[in-house]
């Protein structure tokens, strides 16, 4: 009967039929991943439920960047891999994980990159997950070893040849005064082989420039494996998020990670804290309405 304690909010998924249940996680700040079930047929929306997520030795300690109700029960999570290969001072000590997941938490399997992506691993990968028809695909936040600038990938993921193809898709050039550097933090699909992505720079406050929504479809696109040269996909602005985080006369959070759609077409955002950590401690969970 006590509260769920959370923090650290890093995804959000909307249940497919429920427009007033939907999911999140929280990323490597804490122990013992979870999937938390939201209630938000209330204002604000409140945290009723968690599912522990497990293997065969017990529960896991995952950094959770993406997550998405499957189609047929439980749901899609990636996980994000730690280090680089081209950084000494941060070596690689994980890798990045798509993990199918049972609806009682249980990790049912486990599928990494091919061993030539992961020799190309930086520190930003993972960061949102998509299921469309057969194929799962996830968004890279930044670009790894051998991109072109400004370019990340879009990875696809056959669940029935079990096999990796890839895309590209183009950032914006940091515009803060502050500089800092701009990536993707979550996809979602929308249906018809369409899908959105938060576009973000690592800045807040008076210095945060790009926080915003693109749209952008595969159809028509063939994605490449490892090796092939990856097509680049065209991308369609949908929404610039700084009004709508400073609406409430606050400053505007860094960490804009997950958005959703619910069953009756309302697009969610929400922010993630960093478990407070050199933070206001903040998070907003915020409806933007029907935009798609």
């Amino acid at each position: 009967g006590l509260p769920i304690p959370w923090g650290a909010l890093s995804a959000l998924a909307a249940d497919p039929k429920d427009p007033y249940k939907s999911y999140t996680a929280y990323d490597s700040f804490y122990r013992e991943s979870r999937i938390f079930e939201l209630d938000m047929s209330d204002f604000p929306a409140v945290i009723i439920d968690e599912i522990v997520l497990r293997d065969e030795n017990g529960t896991v300690d995952l950094d959770i960047e993406g997550l998405a109700v499957r189609i047929g029960g439980g749901f899609w999570v990636v996980s994000e891999g730690a280090g680089s290969v081209d950084d000494d001072s941060r070596p690689v000590t994980s890798e990045n994980l798509l993990l199918k997941v049972a609806a009682n938490g249980k990790i049912e399997q486990e599928i990494e990159l091919p061993p030539s992506v992961n020799s190309l691993q930086r520190r930003f990968g993972f960061e949102g997950v998509a299921e469309d028809g057969r194929f799962v695909y996830v968004a890279f936040q930044r670009e790894w070893v051998d991109d072109p600038d400004d370019y990340v990938r879009i990875g696809c993921y056959d669940t029935k040849e079990e096999k990796w193809t890839f895309f590209y898709y183009p950032l914006g050039e940091p515009t803060s005064p502050n500089g800092g550097w701009v990536g993707l933090s979550e996809i979602v699909a929308l249906g018809d082989d369409n899908f959105a992505v938060i576009e973000r720079d690592n800045q807040g406050g008076p210095d945060a420039s790009i926080k915003k929504i693109y749209q952008f479809s595969v159809e028509g696109v063939e994605p490449k494996p490892q090796g092939e040269k990856f097509p680049v996909l065209s991308k369609t602005f949908v929404r610039d998020l700084i009004p709508d985080l400073t609406a409430d006369n606050g400053l505007v959070l860094e960490k804009v990670e997950g958005l959703m759609v619910t069953a009756k077409g309302d697009a969610f955002i929400v922010t993630d804290n960093d478990g407070v950590d050199d933070s206001s401690g903040e998070t907003q969970l915020i409806n933007l309405g029907s935009i798609f």
